[in-house]
């Protein structure tokens, strides 16, 4: 057998083996993206030995139109594969070619520009106020929310999760140095804050609108309910028959004292009714333009009567240092602090299953009140659109940070392992994009001479 009869046989041997080889080898699992990487780096290698393989038959053939075609064929993938190959590792590593080798190991040396570029991408356009409006209104959270707390597995785990913010919560305000803190805190707050123009604030703006008159309108009802009530009418002729007893002894004596107590109760009683009733349902009552006066004349001495205001200062500095009170209200607190222990941690506590029922409660309203989804997905909007600017500033002034901070080598490593192996399939398209384009022009080349015949 001639020589190169052996070379095309050795050529088309090595063909063959490598594209078993090829053909043999299983991808490694996906959770070992090193070996994903050198699987996919060694069959793009493979493809380019094929093609070598190829070239070598090609020049070991008679000559002839098939040699000629393998042999530019080849050629041209060889030339492609190469060029990618060139392409796609001089993004991660630096490659010691002339003159264009200071351009290779671009993501080492553009680290800093690709954190800078990569934060501005995900400010403009994922955490712009628009965008977050837009994320909001096309998802409707509210009736994701509805949806999520409907379901009983979700609402235990959600009332588990309330039950240990308050029992971590608990823990947390008695430990000594944060209740000291938080005593400490409260002094501070209450030293320095104004009760009397604070209280003058707060009842300026419970009669704005005239609302302190409907505060009276609650309590005239109020009374008028106990006026008519059996219990207050026994409860006004005990008063009278002891009145009677007490102070007229002799008169009591031939007087018929429970019919006077009785009688006694029902007139009072129908009298400061009719009275109440009047004033309920006359907007210019007298008494209601009284009250308004003294309500008036009270906010005006809050803000401006040194005698009252002096006053308010005496209640402000007993209530920071009265040691009775310090104790008692230390009392309260520890009285209510077992008690909301016990609840929290009895299963079959009111409060225990109150925090457990609360996120369906919640559920519930929600989805049965399409007002109230409306009215929170616009909260929620709203909120998104004021928190955008600082929040999105935030996340990418961190991102631009941590990019920089980075090894810069370490960085390469760590994206080449995460899209590596889709770019070495560039590689193996480029091998063969090249062969069928040196293939097409091996074609157009031989027709447009045979037509020049």
């Amino acid at each position: 057998m001639t020589t190169p009869s052996l070379v095309a046989l050795a050529a088309l041997a090595g063909i063959a083996g490598l594209l078993v080889r090829m053909g043999l080898r299983r991808p490694p699992p996906a959770a070992d993206p090193g070996a994903q990487l050198a699987h996919a780096k060694t069959n793009a290698l493979l493809l380019l030995g094929v093609m070598g393989c190829a070239l070598v038959l090609s020049v070991s053939l008679p000559p002839g139109l098939f040699a000629d075609a393998l042999r530019t064929t080849s050629e041209a993938a060889i030339v492609g594969g190469l060029a990618d190959w060139f392409a796609v590792s001089a993004l991660f590593r630096p490659l010691p070619v002339p003159v264009i080798g200071r351009d290779t190991d671009v993501i080492a040396r553009k680290k800093d520009e690709i954190g800078d570029k990569l934060a501005a991408f995900v400010q403009e356009k994922f955490l712009d106020p628009d965008s977050l409006a837009a994320l909001i209104r096309r998802h409707d959270l509210a009736a994701g929310l509805a949806d999520w707390l409907t379901q009983e597995e979700n609402t235990r785990r959600l009332g588990g999760f309330l039950v240990k913010c308050v029992a971590g919560s608990l823990h947390l305000v008695e430990e000594q140095r944060v209740q000291q803190l938080l005593k400490d805190a409260s002094r501070t707050l209450l030293a320095r804050v104004d009760l009397s123009r604070g209280a003058a604030e707060v009842l300026d703006t419970l009669t704005e609108g005239g609302r302190h008159q409907q505060l009276l309108d609650q309590v005239i009802a109020t009374l008028l309910r106990l006026l008519s009530s059996a219990r207050t009418r026994a409860m006004l002729a005990d008063k009278i028959i002891e009145w009677l007893r007490t102070e007229h002894y002799k008169k009591q004596l031939v007087l018929p004292t429970e019919w006077i107590g009785e009688k006694g109760s029902e007139l009072i009683a129908r009298e400061l009714g009719r009275y109440l009733d009047e004033v309920r349902n006359d907007p210019g009552h007298g008494l209601r333009v009284v009250f308004d006066a003294q309500v008036a004349l009270l906010i005006e001495r809050l803000k401006e009567d040194p005698v009252l205001r002096a006053r308010t200062e005496e209640i402000k500095a007993w209530l920071l240092n009265d040691e009775d009170l310090g104790r008692y209200a230390a009392q309260l607190w520890g009285t209510f602090s077992h008690w909301l222990h016990r609840s929290v941690e009895d299963e079959d506590s009111g409060l225990h299953r109150n925090l457990i029922a609360a996120g369906g409660w919640f559920g519930r309203e929600l989805a049965a009140d399409p007002v109230l989804r409306s009215t929170l997905n616009v909260q929620i909007e709203t909120a998104a659109r004021s928190a955008a600017p600082e929040f999105s500033a935030y996340l990418t002034s961190h991102i631009r940070d941590t990019v920089r901070a980075w090894d810069a080598r370490e960085m390469a490593s760590q994206i080449e392992l995460s899209i590596g192996p889709q770019l070495q399939k560039i590689r193996i398209n480029g091998t063969l994009v090249g062969g069928a384009i040196g293939l097409v022009l091996f074609a157009a080349g031989e027709t447009v001479r045979r037509l020049s015949w």
